[in-house]
């Protein structure tokens, strides 16, 4: 026969049964909010951790569904947008030898005429649609007499203190725009001023003829739809003559090079014609020039290392 239960261990066992049953009811509910992983721990390790959690995302749970997105998209989910490849910008070599910009009859001319002893001895100023316009300003002032600056490592070529110099500024494409602005501020910089009493003797004259050319360029588009290619005719062909000086043509090279015209017939190639724009400032008149590009006289005040530029605008 079992032995009776005493009343204080009927009483005892009622308590811990209670506080069973408060330790699972303090369990907060399931939410979907939370983190859908299972929890390794006992019920008191989560209780303490949930607050963190929850402070951390400030109750909503919406930094939690942030962090999965960018995950998905870090392991490239996210469709990703080609990089569309850019035409590089050349600069053409008739631009750095301006005299070849110009008709031969023109050229044939100028020489006739004994006013100019050689137009090779033109000094070259190329500028570019990115051309800082600050030393653009510098170089061209520098050169007409205008502006000297002990301190500039700018060299100053040795034309430019010849009677009959010639300055050949020139721009293609996007960078005439440039030029025609830098050209405009250098006239108003250079052009003398009652505000600072020059005197005659510092003053001198100069001359500006302004041409409208183009150069040629040709333009290979890939036939499976690759970048272009701006080609540069002189360019090519010094290179192509340098290489057939220094070697001999073999019967393996004839087999490259069927092979490389069978990879360029899968190319089209266009040509293309871009502006050119070049303004010559001569310290004598150029007649040749007056009657085909027009003249315009720029005057140029000589002035001091200490001055400001800017002061003159």
């Amino acid at each position: 026969m079992a032995r009776p239960k005493r009343m204080s261990d009927m009483f005892a066992s009622s308590t811990e049964n209670d506080d069973v049953i408060m330790a699972v009811t303090d369990t907060p509910p399931y939410s979907s909010d939370d983190p859908t992983l299972p929890v390794i721990g006992s019920t008191v390790e989560q209780s303490t951790s949930l607050p963190r959690t929850l402070e951390a995302g400030k109750g909503t749970g919406t930094n939690i569904g942030k962090r999965r997105k960018a995950q998905d998209l870090t392991h490239g989910t996210a469709i990703k947008k080609p990089i569309q490849s850019q035409t590089p910008h050349t600069i053409h070599l008739f631009l750095y030898e301006p005299w070849r910009l110009l008709p031969p009859d023109l050229i044939k001319l100028v020489e006739s005429e004994g006013q100019l002893r050689n137009l090779q001895d033109t000094v070259p100023v190329v500028f570019t649609r990115n051309q800082n316009i600050q030393s653009a300003i510098n170089r061209l002032t520098a050169y007409l007499g205008a502006y000297s600056d002990t301190l500039s490592s700018m060299k100053m070529p040795g034309s430019l203190w010849q009677e009959d110099c010639v300055i050949a500024i020139s721009a293609q494409g996007d960078g005439t725009t440039k030029l025609v602005g830098i050209i405009d501020m250098v006239k108003r910089i250079v052009a003398p001023s009652e505000k600072y009493g020059v005197a005659a003797v510092h003053v001198g004259m100069w001359w500006m003829y302004t041409s409208l050319t183009s150069v040629e360029t040709e333009w290979s588009f890939d036939s499976k739809g690759g970048r272009t290619k701006a080609i540069n005719d002189e360019a090519r062909k010094s290179q192509q003559s340098q290489e057939g000086e220094a070697f001999e043509p073999m019967d393996v090279d004839e087999d490259e090079n069927q092979d490389r015209r069978e990879v360029k017939s899968s190319n089209l190639t266009r040509k293309r014609k871009i502006p050119v724009l070049t303004v010559w400032i001569s310290k004598k008149q150029i007649l040749a020039f007056r009657h085909v590009f027009g003249e315009q006289p720029l005057t140029v005040r000589r002035m001091r290392r200490d001055e400001d530029i800017e002061a003159c605008q």
